[in-house]
């Protein structure tokens, strides 16, 4: 499977510059092995702000059932600051929200 782990920024920040925050996005996840995968618009029904601003995303690929579990307990164990992380799962076909 293929997990997409994206990041929507809070209502109090402000984040362009696609190199500082691929490094942040890449230290947080480091033990996930993420590659960087620039932004993408979220539907506004599936964020948390409702707005039309573009989310920050990492990619995870060929990942197993216990990555997956792992990355999960990980974002619910060590929150990012600054931002709301959305994870979507594709093992065919269209990609699902699972976080």
């Amino acid at each position: 499977m293929d997990l997409r782990v994206c990041f929507e920024n809070k209502e109090s920040v402000n984040v362009n510059d696609a190199t500082m925050m691929q490094h942040y996005a890449k230290s947080y996840l480091a033990d996930f092995e993420p590659e960087w995968a620039g932004f993408i618009m979220l539907p506004h029904d599936e964020t948390q702000r409702a707005t039309m601003e573009p989310a920050w995303q990492v990619l995870i690929r060929n990942a197993s059932p216990k990555t997956e579990s792992a990355l999960l307990t990980y974002l619910d164990d060590n929150p990012m600051a600054a931002y709301h992380v959305h994870v979507y799962r594709r093992d065919t076909g269209n990609e699902r929200k699972i976080h």
